[in-house]
């Protein structure tokens, strides 16, 4: 991935939580948890090798009450 989009999903490495790239400058890319924890500000420069690209068809979520994880579609919905 060289050049993120505002909307899209990503991945940081460092913990595996999911983020959201809310703007884009010339230089930085600004990122807010799915969760609305945390957000994360960072340099195009070495992106790439912070974060990782989602699939949009289906992102993990976990069963609290079972342990296990299970796909998820891009609407939310479990199938």
């Amino acid at each position: 991935m060289t050049s993120p989009k505002i909307g899209e999903i990503l991945k940081y490495l460092r913990t595996g939580g999911l983020f959201e790239v809310k703007k884009i400058t010339n230089d930085f890319v600004i990122l807010y948890a799915r969760d609305g924890s945390t957000q994360i500000m960072t340099g195009k420069g070495g992106f790439d090798s912070v974060f990782a690209k989602v699939p949009s068809i289906e992102s993990p979520r976990r069963d609290w009450n079972s342990g296990s994880a299970y796909p998820v579609s891009a609407s939310g919905l479990a199938f």
